[in-house]
C-alpha cells in the first residue's frame, strides 16, 4: 500500500494544479522548448541496463529484468521500455550480482529519481508528488509516439490534464468524479507503444491501471469507474468508424457523468495531438455529434427508467 504522506502529497499537488491562477494552468505545454527531464532520464537507464546485460543471450536478459517488472524491446533500431521497473518488496542482499547491479539502476530509477521543469520550481515539484504516487508515469517521459503527435507521451498526458481542468464542464464535477477523471487522465495512455500507432493502448492501459491501483488505498467502485473511463477513452474513434454504436456507448457510460467526463476527457486528448489545434478542428463536429446523440440516448434511458 502507498505511504499515505506520498498519497496526500499527491492529493495536494493535483489541488494546486486544478486552481485557476496555477502555474500549472498558466504554463505554455504547447512551447517547443517545454519538457520534463529527469535527473536519471529513461534513456539513460534503458542505455545502462543494455550495457550492464550484453553479455547475456536475451532470455537471460528478459528473466533478469522480468524480476524487477519491465523489459527491454528492441526493434529496428529502436530500444524501448515496457512495463514497470520496480524494486518493491525486494531485498538486494538477497540477489545475485548481476541482479544486484539492475537493482541499483532501478532504485535510482524509479525511487531516487527527480523530475525537473526547467525555471519552474512549483511545477516541478507538483509533477515529483505525481511521479512518487505514480512511479510508473516515469516510464513515460520522454516516450515518443507516432509521427501524427507533437508531443511524447508525458507531456501530451500532462496538457491532456491541463484542458480537462480548464474545461468550464470539469468545474461543475462532484470531487469525487474529479478525481476519478484526473486518475483517468494520468494513466489513459500508460501502455502506449513508443513510435508507433498502438490501438490496443485504452484497454492494456485500463488493465494495468486496474493493476497499480491497488496500491492506492482507493474503493473498488472508485478504481472500477477509473478504469472504465480508462478503457472507453477511444469512444470518439470508435463511434466515429462506426465499430462502436451510439446505442452501446449509452448502455456503457449511462451511469452518473461518466459519459460527460469521456467527452471532456476527448475534447482535451484531441487538443493534445498536435501544436495549433489542427486535429481538434478536424474532428470537434464528431465530437459535437456524439455527444448529442449518445447524451439524448442516454436521457432518455434514464425517463423509461
Amino acid at each position: 500500500m502507498i505511504d499515505k504522506n506520498i498519497k496526500l502529497d499527491f492529493y495536494r499537488a493535483i489541488e494546486e494544479m486544478e486552481k485557476p491562477d496555477s502555474a500549472f494552468l498558466s504554463a505554455n505545454l504547447e512551447a517547443d522548448d517545454f519538457k520534463l527531464e529527469l535527473k536519471y532520464p529513461r534513456e539513460q537507464f534503458i542505455a545502462d541496463i543494455k550495457r550492464l546485460l550484453s553479455s547475456y543471450e536475451q532470455d537471460k536478459q528478459t528473466d533478469i529484468t522480468s524480476f524487477f517488472g519491465f523489459v527491454l524491446d528492441e526493434q529496428d533500431g529502436l530500444c524501448t521500455l515496457k512495463g514497470y521497473p520496480s524494486v518493491t518488496n525486494i531485498q538486494q542482499e538477497d540477489l545475485s550480482n548481476i541482479s544486484a547491479k539492475v537493482y541499483n539502476y532501478v532504485k535510482s530509477f524509479c525511487d531516487e529519481n527527480e523530475v525537473v521543469v526547467k525555471d519552474n520550481y512549483r511545477l516541478s515539484v507538483c509533477f515529483n508528488a505525481i511521479t512518487k504516487a505514480f512511479p510508473e508515469f516515469l516510464t513515460t517521459i520522454g516516450k515518443l509516439q507516432h509521427k501524427t503527435h507533437s508531443y511524447s507521451v508525458d507531456v501530451h498526458t500532462l496538457k491532456v490534464l491541463q484542458g480537462v481542468m480548464q474545461n468550464p464542464k470539469y468545474q461543475n464535477l462532484t470531487n469525487e468524479d474529479k478525481r476519478v477523471l484526473q486518475i483517468a487522465v494520468l494513466m489513459h495512455d500508460i501502455t502506449k507503444k513508443e513510435g508507433e500507432i498502438d490501438k490496443s493502448h485504452p484497454a492494456c492501459s485500463a488493465k494495468d491501471a486496474a493493476f497499480i491501483l491497488n496500491k492506492f488505498d482507493i474503493s473498488q467502485e472508485v478504481k472500477n469507474r477509473i478504469c472504465l473511463i480508462i478503457r472507453n477513452h477511444d469512444w470518439l474513434e470508435r463511434y466515429n468508424k462506426g465499430q462502436t454504436s451510439a446505442q452501446e456507448f449509452a448502455q456503457i457510460l449511462k451511469d452518473g457523468n461518466n459519459f460527460l467526463m469521456e467527452c471532456i476527457l476527448a475534447e482535451a486528448d484531441l487538443k493534445a495531438v498536435q501544436r495549433g489545434g489542427a486535429f481538434y478542428e478536424k474532428y470537434s463536429p464528431v465530437l459535437n455529434t456524439g455527444y448529442e446523440e449518445i447524451k439524448n440516448l442516454i436521457n432518455k434511458q434514464l425517463t423509461a427508467a
